[in-house]
């Protein structure tokens, strides 16, 4: 591509004017055209296949009992968690307000607890277990409701980026990993590709996995 200027008169008033000349050929043109509208459907360049996260992953995943067991992929060392208990036991505070407000609410929050409790995704930590000599850390939950879902329209949402003021949270000392999640408008085209499309969801995905270590 070439760079050219042009100049009139010769008075105080003269003005440049650039322009450019394209010397790429059709093929390399149309090239540039695809790329762009390929824009979202190509794979992640920054993607990298030495990811920290999926190397913990696949180097500690089990399964165990119809459950994979997964360890937490830890970039810093626990030992630098704080305990933001106090930060938590302001958040409940705030939560329990809620619940006494709106007793539906509360009723299907402690259904959800039980249920999780039956299935074993929670368990109760009584206090001769909690280890005063290991950072504890604590994470704070909310309702959160979406009317008309044809599944329960209230879950629980766990917040792991609390912290203490000028302390860590959970999520600072993790690998983020790469985002699994498709591309919307991959998604949209292989939608119409059929006559037929079937949708589906796993219900409590994210609580069918265990965590070990």
């Amino acid at each position: 591509m070439d760079c050219w200027r042009t100049t009139q008169g010769t008075n105080t008033n003269n003005f440049s004017c650039y322009f450019l000349k394209d010397n790429d050929s059709v093929d390399d043109t149309l090239k540039l055209f695809f790329e762009l509208e390929s824009l979202g459907i190509k794979d992640d360049p920054c993607y990298r296949k030495d990811d920290q996260a999926m190397n913990i992953f696949k180097e500690t995943v089990q399964y165990n009992n119809n459950r994979y067991v997964v360890e937490l992929p830890f970039r810093k060392h626990w030992n630098e968690l704080s305990n933001n208990i106090s930060v938590a036991k302001q958040r409940f505070q705030s939560l329990w307000g809620r619940l006494r407000r709106y007793k539906t609410l509360y009723t299907q929050y402690k259904e959800t607890i039980q249920d999780y409790l039956n299935q074993g995704i929670i368990e109760k930590v009584n206090d001769t277990e909690i280890n005063v000599h290991k950072p504890m850390y604590y994470l704070p939950h909310q309702a959160i409701k979406k009317e008309g879902r044809v599944t329960t329209s209230t879950r629980i949402v766990f917040d792991a980026a609390s912290h203490q003021a000028n302390e860590l949270s959970l999520n600072d000392c993790l690998w983020p990993g790469p985002n699994l999640n498709p591309n919307l408008l991959d998604v949209l085209i292989n939608f119409r590709l059929n006559r037929v499309a079937i949708s589906s969801d796993i219900r409590q995905a994210f609580f069918s996995n265990l965590l070990g270590g």
